[in-house]
């Protein structure tokens, strides 16, 4: 038995030891340690690229030495780090004595995405043993071309296999095609070819908004956070929907959301028509199951099943324009062009932490309206989208902000002058006692983020500059702002003297704030 020291055993208690290189020698040693082998080869992981360069060097000089734990080392730097020699010693491992080492090469070879391991891989492919046959058929599906799908093809492998093989030429296909395509994009300028149910998406509690945005549809809400409609045209004038965070042609499933009853949707002539007029290129698509993890095994009996069937639809969840999401209820797939240009917002060149997601500050702007005497004020202003999407809106007296932040201050700049804002006044200053003279319009959307929610007394500080805003507004003058403490600042309004209406709750990624209008009426 191997004799540790009570140093080293103490060392390897400690879930965070990376040992130093001279220590290299004695951790391989504990590799087939019955007690310490698995601590060890935690230690040499964290040591990263200079214990997988040692490893790689010793087994070079000795094949034999090759051990799984020692193979995994120098796998997880092969996937990283572009080193030839890391592959040179899998393969040397891959050849070696040992049937698990073996095994363990190969899976590493394929998971380091290194073509140059395929010649190595294909000179195993007439193994007798089926666990290492697997495992090579996996890894060339991985990092294999032509000659892989060829060989791969002819292949002759026992029943157990078949789904394996199938799976890797299905890879390999995938791939070689990507490699040849052109490249694939979103049309926008295309009209559907026959009117469809499309899903405009925006954040719950907006879907009201949305839908007056896009009223000339006649949309429908159906629910916080959805707006449908019967569409045939092109794609271009959905995503110049301020207010909108997503577009997707609704599929039903008519029968289910089984991968025979997803497969059987994907083959109808009528949706690959529809991904068509607005793609051009090979149609790929990501497939995702919403609610139900990756469903790798149904995945893959799709795209399967889509190969057979000679469908042009490729299911590539590592280049794809499209995403096509299996829904429960109701059962449909939603098929987002996920690529699609944004034609809205390329105005923010700078962001800032904790920053107004663009369709949010839209819509504030939107709901509050525009006037061009408005003398308007955003005391949170963060990187200034708030005020750039009121100034899209119309003509105004003044846009000033405010923040705490000069760095914020510096991105609103930016992006204004981006956006061709002229006449922005912005200060740092405390929004709680800043003074607008005629201020008519107050819109903003203060700090929420969960880190800032924990924050003590955030609730009467908002409250303070409600106060201070009442205290200045022009009569008619209104307060436009999400509130993560609606009760509180609700209050505090109507004690200064304001007209409050809660409008909407609003999902913010995980906490909701209340859309509040506060109207001074003396």
């Amino acid at each position: 038995m191997l004799t540790v020291s009570e140093d080293l055993r103490r060392a390897l208690q400690d879930p965070g030891y990376t040992p130093p290189r001279r220590a290299f020698g004695e951790m391989f040693a504990l590799l087939s340690h019955p007690e310490l082998g698995e601590r060890a080869e935690r230690a040499l992981l964290s040591a990263g690229l200079p214990a997988a360069t040692y490893a790689a060097e010793n087994l070079a000089r000795d094949p034999a030495t090759a051990e799984p734990a020692l193979v995994r080392l120098i796998g997880r730097a092969a996937r990283t780090h572009d080193d030839p020699t890391l592959v040179e010693a899998l393969v040397k491992a891959l050849h070696g004595p040992r049937a698990e080492t073996q095994r363990h090469a190969a899976m590493a070879l394929g998971k380091s995405g290194r073509r140059m391991a395929e010649p190595a891989l294909l000179s195993c492919l007439s193994t007798t043993d089926p666990k290492l046959l697997r495992s090579v058929v996996e890894a060339l599906g991985k990092v294999g071309g032509e000659e892989s799908l060829t060989r791969l093809t002819d292949l002759e492998v026992p029943p157990a296999l078949r789904q394996v093989a199938d799976r890797a030429r299905l890879m390999l296909e995938r791939g070689l095609g990507r490699a040849q395509s052109i490249t694939e994009t979103i049309v926008i300028d295309r009209a559907l070819p026959a009117a469809l149910e499309v899903v405009l998406l925006c954040r719950g509690g907006l879907a009201q908004f949305l839908a007056e945005e896009a009223n000339e549809l006649e949309p429908r809400v159906e629910s916080p956070g959805e707006v449908s409609l019967r569409y045939s045209g092109a794609l271009s004038p959905l995503l110049q929907l301020r207010l909108a965070t997503g577009v997707a042609i609704a599929w039903p499933l008519s029968q289910g959301t089984s991968p025979g009853g997803v497969l059987t949707a994907l083959l109808s002539p009528e949706l690959v028509a529809a991904l068509g007029a607005w793609s051009s290129g090979q149609l790929r698509f990501r497939l995702e199951w919403q609610g139900a993890g990756h469903r790798r095994a149904d995945t893959w009996r799709i795209a399967q099943g889509l190969r057979d069937a000679g469908s042009p639809l490729l299911n590539d969840p590592a280049q794809a324009p499209w995403t096509i999401e299996v829904q429960q209820a109701p059962p449909r797939l939603l098929l987002r062009p996920t690529a699609a240009p944004d034609l809205r917002f390329d105005y923010r060149v700078r962001d800032v932490p904790a920053a107004s997601h663009p369709t949010i500050a839209a819509a504030l702007a939107r709901i509050a309206g525009a006037s061009e005497a408005d003398v308007v004020w955003d005391p949170f202003a963060g990187s200034g989208v708030e005020l750039i999407e009121r100034a899209r809106l119309g003509s105004y007296r003044e846009l000033h902000g405010t923040d705490l932040d000069a760095r914020a201050l510096s991105a609103a700049r930016e992006n204004a002058e981006r956006a061709g804002v002229t006449g922005l006044d912005l200060q740092q200053a405390d929004a709680r006692n800043h003074r607008v003279p005629s201020l008519s319009l107050v819109l903003t959307n203060p700090p929420m983020g969960r880190r800032v929610l924990r924050s003590r007394g955030l609730s009467g500080v908002l409250c303070q500059v409600v106060r201070n805003v009442a205290s200045q507004l022009v009569p008619g003058g209104r307060m436009l702002w999400l509130s993560p403490f609606p009760d509180a600042t609700a209050r505090a309004a109507a004690d200064a003297g304001l007209l409050v209406e809660r409008l909407s709750v609003v999902d913010l990624g995980g906490f909701d704030a209340e859309l509040q209008r506060f109207v001074q009426t003396g």
